[in-house]
């Protein structure tokens, strides 16, 4: 009798401990995981705009969703990114439109009008609304590569940064500039100075080294890249910036797996992560910094500039269109204007005004989805 009260005891336990670790399982089954690549270390804007979407999304649905980030290229560069998610590699990824053009044509026609970027905000503001609700093609193409597109993102503008000082005036003529792309090395060449291609991480030793006069971008770079160590002079005149590609999306396959009140989820999180990456952009900071500590001057751009910019920013549509048409998109006119069409919109909407970060988010869910 013992023994077979014994049997029946170890063998109930032995029930009761499959029990529980099939219930750990399950609820452990129960949280999905997404991976997610991007090329960019942690403290760029664009991956603190990311993070922000994730934690959006983990809050929201309890945990029951979580990501893992993997910056700084561990999984994909930015060439590779959008074949690692065709392959399964991913589940998403940060996509730069201009390191594929060749791939993604139409979304490139937003990406190519650079130069009416003069405020992040309302710039990422008009690439969201247009994609998501005035260019289907830009969906269809990002949907035909297995990737459902949810927010894009626009840099701050770009500013001509120099290693030198000027005295009697600044004038861009025969300054070696290190441009980040094809249509700002157009506009260094249209007001006289030599544009040179070389990776972003280069530009520190070859302005310390007198191999480069200057370097476009953003103001926030002058800490995160150091570039106030180097730089005595910032012309105040915004000179085109990044814009476009897909700052958050998630593969067309995993997107159809989510039910509707967690897609609604994924995107107001991924309008979070826009307003996120935006602010991140801001540069006032990094102003005052280099200023006080470095000396740096912020100087005014002479009119001739400034004239040369209206007219270049004019030439850009037709260049636009020529090359969009070369790729083979169909009507590109109608991608340009609705992109016009939705700057004023939100130029309207924000403009000056101040706001947080919250509010600029809560904004853009209200008027985009």
């Amino acid at each position: 009798m013992r023994d077979s009260i014994g049997r029946f005891v170890k063998t109930s336990l032995s029930f009761v401990i499959v029990l529980v670790g099939a219930s750990l399982a399950a609820t452990q089954a129960g949280a999905t995981t997404y991976t997610y690549s991007s090329y960019l270390s942690a403290s760029a804007p664009a991956n603190i705009g990311i993070q922000a979407f994730m934690d959006q999304v983990q809050k929201e649905t309890k945990d029951e969703i979580k990501f893992n980030l993997y910056g700084s290229g561990t999984l994909s560069t930015g060439k590779t990114t959008i074949s690692a998610i065709q392959n399964g590699l991913v589940d998403g990824g940060m996509i730069t439109s201009v390191y594929t053009p060749s791939t993604l044509p139409v979304n490139m026609v937003l990406s190519d009008l650079l130069f009416f970027n003069e405020d992040a905000r309302v710039t990422s503001a008009a690439l969201a609304d247009t994609v998501l609700h005035d260019c289907p093609d830009c969906l269809k193409e990002f949907e035909k590569l297995n990737i459902h597109f949810l927010a894009p993102i626009a840099t701050s503008p770009y500013y001509m940064m120099c290693a030198l000082s000027f005295p009697d005036g600044f004038s861009p003529k025969g300054l070696r500039v290190r441009v980040p792309g094809e249509e700002l090395g157009r506009w260094i060449k249209t007001i006289g100075g030599a544009p040179i291609a070389i990776a972003n991480s280069e530009a520190y030793q070859a302005l310390q080294r007198n191999t480069l006069d200057c370097a476009m971008g953003s103001k926030v770079w002058l800490r995160t890249l150091s570039w106030q160590e180097v730089m005595k002079t910032v012309v105040d005149l915004p000179m085109g910036g990044y814009q476009g590609g897909a700052l958050v999306n998630i593969s067309q396959k995993d997107w159809q797996k989510l039910d509707k009140k967690t897609q609604d989820i994924f995107s107001k999180a991924a309008m979070y992560g826009m307003a996120a990456g935006v602010y991140a952009y801001d540069a006032t900071a990094e102003i005052a910094t280099a200023k006080k500590k470095y000396h740096v001057q912020f100087i005014d751009p002479p009119a001739k500039l400034v004239s040369e910019r209206k007219a270049f920013l004019q030439s850009e549509i037709q260049v636009t269109i020529q090359k969009a048409e070369k790729r083979g998109v169909k009507n590109p006119q109608a991608i340009i204007d609705a992109f016009q069409k939705n700057m004023k919109k939100w130029e309207a909407l924000i403009g000056n005004k101040e706001m947080t970060q919250k509010q600029y988010a809560e904004i853009l869910i209200a008027n985009i989805l």
